[in-house]
């Protein structure tokens, strides 16, 4: 007995949910990616929990996908997609397939791009704080180990002769 074949508007709406859910990511990825070249740190971290929320559904979606492969008798990866593609006979489908991997690709290189930013930033921080640790430990502390400020080592006064 021969493996079932999904239904075509299935496969169709599954394609066209999943290229929905990788445009939302990239948009996510685009504001967080600008957030950052602005500075806005208050709304990267804003945009975390939707970032991961959309990250789930994509992972949902990539799941019934691969279940729909294994049930039609392929495999669960590219391969076993364009096998399941050609049997459908459907170029649009095809199409939208193209497209899902493209956005894939395009995600994946505004991740990088978001990463480069992040260490900028990261690498920007740590620099001024080296200064100002620096800063503090000539004048024999600026701050003590709590964050509470202390005078500095008073020397000679400005005034003296």
């Amino acid at each position: 007995m021969a493996p079932a074949e999904p239904p075509r508007d299935a496969l169709a709406a599954g394609l066209a949910a999943e290229c929905a859910g990788w445009q939302a990511l990239l948009n996510l990825l685009g504001e967080e990616e600008r957030a950052l070249i602005d500075g806005n740190a208050d709304r990267v971290a804003s945009l975390n929990a939707s970032k991961l929320a959309q990250l789930q559904t994509l992972d949902e979606l990539a799941r019934g996908r691969r279940d729909a492969l294994r049930s039609a008798g392929h495999t669960a990866d590219h391969a076993g997609m364009n096998a399941w593609l050609a049997r459908q006979g459907q170029s649009g489908h095809d199409a939208s397939w193209r497209q899902l991997c493209e956005m894939e690709q395009q995600a994946r290189a505004m991740n990088q791009r978001i990463g480069t930013l992040i260490e900028m930033r990261l690498a920007s921080t740590r620099q001024a704080l080296n200064v100002l640790i620096q800063a503090a430990t000539r004048q024999n502390g600026l701050y003590d180990e709590a964050g509470q400020s202390v005078a500095a080592s008073t020397g000679t006064p400005l005034t003296a002769a």
